[in-house]
């Protein structure tokens, strides 16, 4: 680093004798702020904030709770099972497992306190009082409401096991604890940590509590802390300016009017002073969160993003030194960048800070569109154009990153930035460099200036990559006002060089749909499981099954496919060859099961596309296929009720698959009303559905009028919706006659429809688990034993949803490799 980088604090003629005269004092005072900093955080001026976080915390908090007290309640095996294999301990280490159980509860709290006493820091003692008083009054509570064991009935398994709920010793520690750890520094969040672990593990093996107790507990103090941050809000752990100005003359750096900056990120903090000459620095300090920050910035960008950024930085240190070194290599590279001053650890909490020196000039977000010239806009991409050719991604261009000098545009924060980075990353680069430089200047000028500096193999690359994830949030933030704005950008630059606007690769990992796919998936499994836990007795009763009904219930699962596609050749206006239409349901059983029905949607709208119709046409017909099966199947559900009403009683005893289909109820229920009051209360949810689903509708309605115009049509839709449903109404019935049960058609119908109906709404694919539990508690409801119920089921839906797919998979790759899909 050039000396004449670093700047050293002044001091008057006085100075040394004065230091001289009072050493030790200051050495005392240093000595104490090394010690404060290894037990307490940052004083950052007393500044408190309320966090949205510790609202999401209590409420998960409430929901947690409510589910240990359930399966408290339900005092299952796998819980008393647990306590047995674990409790009592060894005799000779009972004292241990004790002494850890009292020092890691009440040990923790008095040790709190008294740091919070002796430091002083009057307004945590407050607040764990606070804290550790709620918590002892809703443990109070729940031991008053739900009895002394929380509902628990006795366990006489487990003499000598304390089956209190909660467990209040454990619950107030973890409370005051949680409370007064924002007040701690990093070390001693850890040190409390291992502790309140080792008090939980212990009352686990002491026999202090039965498991979900103590889990339940946990959760308790867990919340309460949230409440009390939520209620009076918490320390937010970082330096004020005063502070930052100490620490700073460590690195022999003298600044003034030192002030935060405004966008504070979680690890790091930022500040913007003068130095002694009046020049800007700029200050960027790594604190005790640093660390942590970035290693769970990596993790989510690793779950979610295809590419998880930069390389991980262990220490806060490393992280300094990265962006001082990229800041300097980008420098050496010609690009205009802040002059580094200096860099290091400073203050007594060796926090690591970086401090920079800007060139003189507004940043790009600051200024209008009139004054950023067309020059600027081309050394910006030269600018981006040489980093990329040197292999470093900035990482984190956006138009605050960007400043406009009367040397050119300069770039700075190089926090985020990679050497050595992937093809790849460099792309997304220069795409969040256009998406920044269009925002303030337009998008025809960036154009432009692209069709200037860049070539057309570059854009071509970098349009693949030009997507909303792959701008800067601050430039997200300043296109909202612009509609369809990444759009409009892609397109023209592909219109500018000449090349079709090609395909975006997918810079996410996981997709809001993918990610419900997977939840439903879960959901599935865990609905198949309670099908399953009863049904030690169906197995016997599917050997003794009459195989000539198993094999008409084959038969009748395989026919629904022949009147789908009768049905669909209504549904357009246009002659549709019926083969294909029988290839396409076919290959749609492979699909509903991994895809879903909005899955089958999107196929049949590519199927009529491949045929010849327009986009809307394509859509229309879709709409028309599926809204008609369902409404057959709604009318067959409504004329079937009068007659299968009789048939249906509540049971006396439920089986695990009623409480599973009951569940799944409920939550499909809820799902339901949650997306159906955001629709219509959410002003702007409400008009996106309004302008994405008008045009749909009106082609939908122009289409169902040609359609009505010829009765034909009309008789190929429903007849052949209708067909289907009675087919696979058959089918059920066949393997109930297989396994020595029967049902009325209507009864069946009923059962179906309903099962049909949650397990649509639910987010699983092909509705696994879900139908299954559903139909199984109709039958049990209807009169059929419980072992004849899953056998029954279990065949119709081999036939019908395990097997078929697997034709329909062939089917499907015979179709693309025609080009009817």
């Amino acid at each position: 680093m050039d000396a004449e980088h670093v700047l050293t604090p002044k001091t008057g003629a006085g100075a040394p004798k004065e230091a001289a005269a009072h050493p030790v004092p200051a050495t005392r005072h240093q000595g104490a702020e090394r010690l404060r900093s290894l037990v307490l955080g940052p004083r950052g001026g007393g500044v408190t904030r309320r966090r949205a976080s510790d609202a999401v915390r209590l409420g998960a908090a409430i929901v947690l709770v409510a589910i240990c007290i359930a399966l408290i309640r339900a005092n299952t095996s796998l819980e008393i099972q647990l306590t047995k294999l674990l409790t009592p301990p060894p005799t000779g280490i009972r004292w241990l497992v004790s002494t850890l159980w009292q020092l890691g509860s009440f040990g923790v709290i008095a040790a709190i306190a008294l740091l919070g006493l002796v430091v002083p820091r009057l307004a945590a003692v407050r607040q764990m009082a606070i804290a550790g008083l709620a918590t002892l009054g809703v443990c109070l509570l729940l031991s008053a409401v739900l009895g002394p064991a929380g509902g628990r009935p006795p366990v006489p398994q487990l003499p000598g096991v304390v089956t209190a709920f909660p467990v209040t010793q454990l619950a107030v520690a973890m409370a005051v604890a949680l409370t007064g750890l924002p007040f701690l520094s990093r070390p001693m969040h850890r040190i409390v940590g291992i502790a309140l672990t080792l008090a939980a593990l212990s009352a686990l093996i002491g026999g202090y509590g039965l498991p979900f107790n103590i889990a339940a507990s946990i959760v308790i103090g867990w919340g309460m802390a949230a409440a009390c941050h939520l209620a009076v809000g918490s320390p937010a752990g970082l330096l004020s300016a005063g502070e930052v100005t100490e620490a700073v003359r460590d690195l022999r750096v003298d600044v003034r009017a030192l002030a935060p900056v405004p966008g504070q990120e979680w690890g790091e903090q930022t500040f913007a002073g003068e130095d002694d000459q009046g020049r800007r620095l700029e200050l960027a300090v790594y604190g005790r969160d640093a660390s942590d920050a970035q290693w769970l910035t990596k993790l989510w960008r690793f779950l979610i993003y295809r590419d998880s950024g930069p390389t991980l930085m262990i220490h806060r240190l490393q992280q300094v030194e990265h962006e001082a070194y990229l800041t300097l290599l980008a420098g050496r590279l010609g690009v205009l960048v802040p002059d580094v001053v200096a860099a290091g650890r400073c203050g007594p909490s060796n926090d690591a800070a970086l401090v920079t020196r800007p060139p003189p000039g507004p940043r790009l977000a600051d200024l209008p569109a009139g004054q950023v010239g067309d020059e600027v806009l081309d050394e910006f991409l030269r600018s981006v154009l040489t980093l990329r050719a040197a292999g470093i991604a900035h990482g984190a261009l956006s138009p605050e990153t960007v400043l406009v000098t009367g040397d050119g545009p300069g770039l700075r924060d190089f926090r985020r930035a990679s050497a050595s980075a992937p093809a790849t990353r460099t792309d997304r680069d220069l795409a969040a460099a256009l998406g920044a430089a269009a925002v303030v200047a337009g998008v025809d000028r960036v154009v432009a200036a692209a069709h200037r500096v860049l070539d057309a193999a570059t854009v071509q690359s970098v349009l693949t990559q030009l997507q909303r994830s792959t701008l800067d949030p601050v430039t997200v933030r300043l296109a909202k006002p612009h509609k369809n704005f990444v759009r409009s950008l892609r397109e023209s630059l592909a219109k500018a060089f000449g090349v079709d606007v090609p395909k975006l690769v997918e810079a996410k990992r996981i997709s809001w749909p993918n990610l419900l796919m997977v939840v439903g998936s879960l959901i599935g499994l865990w609905a198949i499981i309670g099908v399953l836990s009863d049904a030690s007795g169906s197995l016997d009763v599917m050997r003794g099954a009459s195989w000539g009904w198993v094999a008409l219930a084959f038969v009748l699962a395989q026919l629904p496919v022949l009147s789908d596609a009768w049905a669909l050749t209504g549904a357009v206006v246009a002659p549709m060859p019926y083969g294909r239409c029988v290839a396409l349901e076919t290959s749609n059983l492979f699909t509903s099961l991994v895809g879903g029905q909005a899955a089958v949607f999107g196929v049949r709208v590519r199927f009529f596309q491949r045929q010849g119709l327009e986009v809307d046409s394509a859509v229309s017909a879709g709409a028309i296929a599926s809204t008609a099966s369902w409404v057959v199947k709604g009318l067959l559900f409504l004329i079937s009720i009068p007659f299968a009403v009789g048939d249906f009683h509540v049971p006396s005893s439920g089986g695990g698959e009623k409480q599973a289909a009951v569940w799944i109820v409920i939550i499909v229920v809820l799902a339901v009303a949650v997306v159906a009051a955001v629709v219509t209360l959410v002003p702007r949810v409400r008009r996106l559905a309004t302008e994405r689903a008008r045009p749909h509708l009106i082609t939908i309605w122009s289409d169902l009028k040609a359609i009505a115009a010829e009765p034909r049509k009309i008789v190929y839709v429903l007849a052949g919706a209708t067909i289907s449903q009675l087919l696979i109404a058959l089918c059920l019935g066949a393997t109930l006659h297989a396994v020595g049960e029967h049902l009325t058609l209507a009864t069946i119908i009923v059962v179906q429809t309903l099962a049909s109906i949650i397990g649509g709404a639910a987010p699983v694919p092909g509705g696994a688990g879900v139908i299954e539990a559903g139909t199984i508690a109709g039958l049990t409801a209807a009169g059929v034993p419980q072992s004849q119920a899953v056998a029954a089921v279990f065949i119709e839906r081999l036939w019908t949803a395990y097997l078929p797919p697997v034709w329909g998979w062939l089917t499907l790759v015979w179709m693309r490799r025609r080009e009817y899909l």
